[in-house]
């Protein structure tokens, strides 16, 4: 029995896919190509390196000369609103997974994004009528379903007592609040700091600005920047710290974390998005509130670094929900489901 055809919708490619998207659609790839007849729906390179137009603007135009391509598939399985947007006009059912905000405009780094959230409401509004189902890595909603991001790697378990350091891994961007995170680095005690620097994975529009405000503090021989990372090489990085930090004022469910759960490193996390389903207090990490003070984030590292061995335990146990082949075994069963019905 020939396979069906399935299409993936993402801006760019796996390689070149911004923020945790490209990991997640990387670990569920092997399982795709095996269960279907995968083709990626993406930019070309050229268009993908375009950075005076927006890539949302450009990835639309670019999928609406794509619609008599996309009526070919049986099943189109979309990481990407716009895309979602266009699929919706072409009678092929689709799945659209939520990655951030419905509105991606609410928190645009571009200065003219706010005058585009009524179409991006018009948008998702049509999202939510004409997708076959609606996946979030965030909170579950009425209408919208829990999937967990998928984690699959080589990188090995490290012996606790070899690990040193502290790590933030993702964009550097101002919702990630890593310049508070730098701030509270600076008041740890300075036994913490010569035991364990803090590293930056990651690049973004604030790389500049942060490295000034190491420099400005005095810390260029404690705070280090990894700058961008391969995925393999985040996680191997992750896998050789004592603790992840993240303070982030919007989060869905970040690949960071699960990625550093998956390798036993705990978590230290603000509040937000689905984070709570995972991270227990005194168990795996620590969530504080978006009104936490740094003296709380300071203790909270402290409180990790005395009992490590605990926390790191339950930090591994707490990383099964995010294995691959759960979660595209869940996926694979939905859009044959899906697939029979239409």
């Amino acid at each position: 029995m020939p396979k069906l055809k399935l299409g993936i919708v993402n801006i760019t490619s796996m390689k070149m896919s911004y923020g945790g998207i490209a990991p997640f659609v990387k670990n569920l790839d092997p399982f795709m190509q095996e269960a279907y007849e995968v083709n990626y729906i993406v930019l070309p390179e050229y268009l993908a390196r375009v950075r005076i137009i927006p890539q949302r603007l450009i990835y639309l135009v670019y999928m609406l000369g794509k619609k008599r391509q996309l009526k070919q598939y049986d099943f189109i399985l979309s990481h990407i609103p716009e895309g979602s947007y266009v699929v919706s006009f072409c009678n092929v059912p689709f799945i659209h997974i939520f990655h951030g905000n419905s509105n991606p405009m609410s928190r645009s780094r571009y200065w003219y994004g706010k005058y585009f959230s009524s179409i991006y409401e018009m948008i998702d509004k049509r999202i939510r009528n004409k997708a076959s189902r609606l996946y979030t890595v965030g909170m579950e909603k009425q209408g919208v379903s829990k999937i967990f991001n998928p984690v699959l790697h080589t990188v090995s378990i490290k012996d606790k007592s070899s690990r040193n350091g502290l790590i933030f891994s993702g964009r550097l961007e101002k919702v990630k609040n890593i310049d508070r995170l730098i701030r509270i680095y600076a008041k740890l005690p300075g036994s913490v700091q010569m035991d364990h620097p803090f590293y930056i994975a990651g690049n973004g529009t604030l790389e500049s600005t942060l490295k000034k405000q190491v420099l400005s503090l005095g810390l260029t021989d404690k705070i280090i920047f990894l700058g961008e990372l391969k995925n393999e090489d985040m996680v191997e990085a992750n896998s050789t710290k004592k603790i992840l930090l993240m303070a982030s004022s919007l989060e869905g469910m970040p690949m960071a974390i699960a990625e550093a759960l998956s390798v036993g490193v705990p978590v230290i996390s603000t509040d937000v998005g689905d984070i709570a389903r995972i991270i227990r207090n005194k168990e795996n990490g620590f969530l504080l509130p978006l009104t936490f003070d740094d003296e709380e984030y300071v203790h909270c590292i402290q409180m990790i670094l005395s009992n490590y061995s605990s926390y790191a335990d339950n930090a591994l146990g707490s990383s099964e929900v995010f294995r691959s082949e759960k979660v595209a075994a869940s996926l694979i069963s939905d859009i044959n489901q899906l697939t029979l019905k239409h």
